[in-house]
């Protein structure tokens, strides 16, 4: 894209809207179609040359231009709008309009660009932009802005950095702004109501403002990093914020009474209505600047709009603060709002730079209005000083720590570098004094300036050396192979499907699972305001994919292995490792409890636990169905319930059909007695068996029943198993029937029919011995 000047204008013969425009691009005239009504002779245009890639006519979509014919005539390139290239509209727009450079020229105050100049030169376009991936420094406040990232580059590159004091108003290295600040007049009065809301406030009052478009240059640096211009002094604000890292904020005085600025936190139920529109209801959390009585602004978040810069502006409280990091962080988090200031503020910034910052703004206020003048000095509210931290260093630990043989002096000079004073005590240790821009929790310990001196030296200089290492087999982690062969069991064996949540609930999961809120430990700076409780149980969350999940099928089952967290009367709660299954059915399908309990005792007689025995829980969940509800015991200690998931919990989760769940303490699980397999031998003679009819009341345990057997038969009694259960009137009121098989086998010889009729007479006189009522 080049500069040209229209030389002469022609009708096209086939197109009434359409005209042949000779263009002098240089050296060189060309013929070009164009539609622009405002184009005329001498004027100068934006051509973009064959190979150009612009937006046709503004449109998303880019194209190549390439030389054509329009309606039969040639045509080299395109006469552009705007629009077309992505410049910001300067032409007056009236019909189907061109750009036209001289406004643009006009508005930077530069003089014509001869035909032929690329247009990235004729409009100040050809700066070098440097776009660095931040994400991996957003612990270091100091690189959130241009100077500090200069300040690393100049490190990297071994080059002085020059002193922020020395950059003029336009950027132009040499010229100092040094501005006249006067020491009397009428400047802001600022209170801080706590000693914990900011460490620093600077203000100054200024007038003779004049509200209007920046300059170019302001304008062209905002654009260059994502950030578009509103007016001279917003403008100025952002600027600052963005070369030096430290936000700041303009008031228009006349909504400021009495210049008094009271920085508090809000009252319950205040409410601002902020600069993007929106109403907010403060909290108790969050901090205002207000007049004394009304807000003016949420403190490091955001400004109100009845203190905005406006077109009538002509006077203004510049501020400039370094607020309460987690403050901020909560505010933050608590309206949804990362604005660019909230970001910066909550990484701690530094009070002691801020001033450097605020003086910049100020010059910056008095180059762009030439009728600026300070109604009075700066206020500046610092009442603690923070010490910079001395650190020493240990040169000997900090070769050992790296791996690479770097000199003290090599050390003085990394750390120099970066801003740090350095002062070698003697051959062993470095006394090193942190500079303030990195000792707002970064730069503190001597490991710290390890970490710095290892990238600064370069990882690519340490050679890389094989550890010494012992040969032998590590000891086995029990638990997490335990838990993979969960894994495996669970998810390839039982066809489950595992779901992972967070260790965390709201109190509405709490309400909808009828669960103890005062179990719970409390989260002090919850992520959302539905995560503040650490989990008892991993119930709730899976009953919340559950619900989910309902919305694409009717059954599967889901599960999770998770810590739980209890609040005991010891600082730190009690943590445990849970197993917790949710199988989901049909309402069709009946008994879906023995589902879950089925699966549960599956996996343990998977892991080789096969002597356990059910009953009932003495602490069922809350969220079970009351008389739906098994433990499973194994060594005298509850180690699983399985249960039908209460009918109100389901209701309040919006589940409308039957689910049924297991849980497991996977951390007792882990703790139990590991299990010798021994290899045993299939039996060499056949067994015998007779199945037995007893009634019995309905609250009758088949588990009492059958060990009743088991211990009556004899010493060839290998089980006595549950085969059918008959309930009808004809039993009597409150009878059913159980049918259980008896199987006798001995490792020696064969049984003979004498030995079982023995045993089954031994089996019935028991059970009449012990009331039941033997049918068959």
């Amino acid at each position: 894209m080049v500069v040209g000047v229209v030389k002469a204008i022609r009708p096209h013969p086939n197109a009434d809207k359409l005209r042949l425009v000779d263009t002098d691009i240089g050296g060189k005239i060309v013929q070009i179609v164009c539609g622009g009504e405002n184009v005329k002779p001498n004027m100068y245009v934006a051509v973009a040359l064959p190979g150009t890639v612009v937006h046709w006519h503004g449109e998303a979509e880019t194209v190549e231009l390439k030389e054509t014919k329009i309606r039969g005539e040639k045509s080299v390139g395109m006469i552009c709008a705007e629009e077309e290239i992505g410049l910001p509209i300067f032409t007056p727009q009236e019909g189907i309009s061109i750009a036209d450079l001289s406004f643009a020229w006009k508005m930077m105050d530069l003089k014509p660009f001869a035909a032929g100049t690329p247009i990235s030169d004729a409009l100040l376009l050809n700066d070098v932009v440097f776009e660095v991936d931040n994400k991996s420094l957003t612990h270091r406040p100091d690189l959130w802005g241009h100077y500090g990232m200069a300040r690393e580059f100049a490190a990297f590159l071994g080059k002085k950095l020059r002193p922020l004091s020395a950059m003029g108003t336009q950027g132009t290295i040499g010229i100092s702004y040094a501005i006249r600040i006067p020491k009397k007049g009428t400047s802001a009065k600022v209170k801080i109501a706590g000693k914990d809301i900011c460490s620093r406030f600077l203000s100054v009052i200024m007038t003779g403002i004049k509200i209007e478009r920046s300059p170019a240059w302001l304008v062209q640096r905002l654009e260059a990093v994502g950030m578009h211009a509103i007016n001279n002094i917003v403008d100025i604000t952002n600027y600052v914020m963005l070369e030096t890292g430290h936000p700041m904020h303009a008031f228009d005085r006349t909504f400021v009474s009495n210049d008094n600025l009271l920085i508090r936190m809000a009252q319950k139920g205040e409410r601002l209505l902020a600069l993007d529109g929106k109403e907010r209801a403060c909290t108790t959390e969050d901090a205002l600047v207000t007049d004394g009585e009304t807000p003016l602004a949420l403190a490091g978040v955001i400004g109100g709009q009845n203190s905005a810069i406006s077109d009538k502006t002509t006077e203004i409280i510049l501020e400039l603060a370094t607020w309460n990091p987690i403050m901020i962080r909560k505010t933050a988090q608590q309206h949804v709002l990362r604005t660019d200031a909230a970001q910066r503020f909550e990484k701690s910034l530094d009070p002691v730079e801020s001033a450097e910052a605020f003086v910049r703004a100020c010059a910056l206020v008095m180059e762009v209005c030439p009728y600026a003048a300070f109604a009075g000095p700066i206020t500046d509210v610092f009442p603690i000083k923070p010490k910079p931290p001395h650190v020493t260093l240990n040169i000997e630990s900090t070769q050992k720590k790296i791996g690479a043989k770097i000199t003290a002096k090599e050390m003085a000079a990394h750390l120099t570098a970066l801003g740090f004073a350095v002062k070698i005590d003697s051959k062993n240790s470095l006394n090193v004094i942190v500079p303030t821009f990195r000792a707002t929790k970064d730069v503190n310990i001597e490991d710290d300036l390890v970490e710095e001196i290892a990238r600064m030296h370069g990882y690519e200089k340490i050679v890389p050396t094989l550890p010494e290492l012992p040969i032998r087999l590590p000891r086995e982690n029990y638990e997490r192979a335990l838990k993979h062969r969960a894994r495996q069991m669970l998810s390839l064996g039982l066809s489950m499907e595992e779901t992972l949540h967070y260790s965390f609930y709201g109190t509405s999961e709490i309400s909808k699972c009828m669960l103890p809120e005062a179990a719970h430990v409390t989260i002090k700076n919850p992520l959302t305001a539905d995560q503040t409780h650490m989990r008892v149980s991993l119930i709730p969350n899976i009953l919340k994919s559950i619900a989910h999940n309902l919305t694409m099928r009717n059954s599967f089952t889901l599960y999770e292995i998770g810590r739980t967290y209890i609040k005991t009367k010891d600082f730190m709660p009690r943590e445990e490792k849970f197993i917790a299954e949710v199988t989901v059915r049909p309402n069709n399908e009946k008994e879906i409890f023995y589902d879950s309990l089925g699966q549960l005792e599956t996996f343990l007689h998977g892991l080789g636990i096969h002597q356990f025995t059910r009953a009932a829980s003495t602490t069922p969940p809350p969220y079970a169905h009351p008389s739906k509800c098994v433990a499973i015991i194994v060594r005298s200690q509850e180690l699983a319930v399985a249960y039908e998931l209460h009918p109100e919990v389901l209701k309040k989760n919006d589940i409308t059909s039957p689910c049924a769940a297991f849980e497991l303490n996977f951390t007792k699980l882990a703790a139990l007695p590991r299990e010798e397999f021994v290899y045993k031998p299939l039996p060499r003679f056949p067994g015998i068996s007779f199945d037995i009819s007893v009634l019995v009341n309905k609250r009758t345990s088949v588990r009492d029943v059958s060990e009743l057997i088991k211990k009556s038969a004899g010493e060839f009694a290998q089980s006595a198993t549950l085969i059918d259960t008959f309930e009808n009137s004809s039993l009597g009121d409150n009878k059913k029937s159980l049918t259980l098989r008896i199987a006798l086998q001995s490792a020696q010889r064969t049984l003979t029919d004498a030995e079982m009729k023995d045993s089954h007479a031994r089996v019935c006189t028991t059970l009449t011995d012990a009331g039941f009522v033997i049918r068959g």
